[in-house]
């Protein structure tokens, strides 16, 4: 199982855990309906069986409705990471990852040009309809003004928002190559039989598939740390499970 198909498992049982809360909280939401009105059932001093009653449904209906909306959130968080994110183990993960660089990199050209843009109506004194002239849209000008309203008092783009993509940009160059290099190895493992061993002093330890519960119990008692798609340890360490 990919981690997206266990996000998305995740964001499936949130919803039914919600949806169960919604339910729960609107059934015990009525408790109160027959006494409504009534003075004399909801004002009596002293204990009344089924005032006490009705009070501990509301009080439960709260709780589940505050539960669903925890979950609600939960669920929201997980849809948008979803939504957002690229998964080294998605089948399209390089796919996504060169398209989001192209992305990026154009929006990178995108600010230089206005940044140019803006220094060219800087010198003739940011005369009126000046943001009309450089093209700028409606979230670049509230970025535009908001600058204006910073201590250095000039609409140009700071520097680290071209540092800051730069970087995003770089980041993802060095996951394609990791994507890639994992790929190869799970490759590797699956024309070795469905295991590859590679290394000598310290190995790395490759399966084409998830091996089984005992196999990865036995690598991480042996100190084994996963990471990058790999078991990674001492030779002399290696399980016999896993023995060529």
């Amino acid at each position: 199982m990919t981690r997206r198909e266990r996000l998305e498992r995740k964001l499936e049982k949130r919803g039914e855990w919600a949806q169960g809360r919604r339910e729960k909280s609107e059934a015990l939401s009525h408790a109160a309906d027959p006494y409504r009105g009534d003075v004399a059932f909801n004002t009596q001093p002293g204990h009344i069986p089924e005032r006490a009653r009705v009070i501990r449904a509301l009080d439960k209906s709260h709780e589940h409705a505050q539960m669903a909306a925890h979950h609600e959130s939960k669920a929201a968080g997980l849809a948008g990471q979803l939504d957002r994110s690229v998964f080294s183990d998605d089948l399209d993960a390089v796919v996504q990852l060169e398209a989001r660089i192209v992305e990026r990199e154009g929006e990178c050209a995108r600010v230089k040009a206005l940044n140019v843009a803006i220094r060219r109506e800087m010198k003739a004194g940011l005369t009126a309809g000046w943001l009309d002239r450089i093209g700028a849209t409606d979230r670049e000008r509230a970025q535009i003004v908001g600058n204006l309203n910073d201590w250095r008092k000039q609409p140009l783009f700071p520097g680290w928002v071209l540092s800051n993509l730069r970087g995003r940009i770089a980041a993802d160059r060095e996951r394609i190559k990791a994507i890639t290099s994992r790929q190869e190895r799970t490759a590797r493992a699956e024309a070795s039989g469905g295991v590859v061993i590679e290394g000598d002093v310290y190995v790395r330890v490759t399966f084409a598939d998830k091996p089984a519960r005992a196999i990865i119990e036995a690598l991480k008692t042996a100190g084994f740390q996963w990471g990058g798609g790999s078991w990674i340890g001492e030779r002399v360490k290696l399980p016999a499970e896993v023995q060529p």
